[in-house]
């Protein structure tokens, strides 16, 4: 399994927002649909408000890349460009067992 993390910034007064926008079908949705897609998940940090790391699992290393490569990804961050506070940075990990 392929994990990809998106460390982001937000205005911690405008949380609530991005949060309700995040799962809604306009991105959650679209997530939902892409091939090799297992979960997603937005982790929001208790110690310091408007830390947020959006989770996505995928079946595999190409499928999680393809995702990226396919302008979804992008298209997606951009949508949220109102709220960061500060550009967002993505991390991919190995899930092994």
């Amino acid at each position: 399994m392929w994990v990809r993390l998106t460390f982001t910034k937000v205005d911690p007064a405008k949380l609530d927002e991005a949060r309700a926008f995040y799962n809604s079908e306009a991105i959650s949705g679209v997530i939902r649909k892409q091939k090799g897609y297992r979960f997603h998940y937005l982790l929001e940090s208790v110690a310091n408000p408007g830390e947020a790391i959006s989770v996505s699992a995928w079946d595999s290393e190409a499928d999680g890349e393809a995702y990226e490569k396919s302008g979804t990804y992008a298209e997606l961050v951009g949508k949220f460009r109102q709220w960061f506070t500060a550009p967002p940075e993505l991390k991919s990990y190995e899930v092994r067992e």
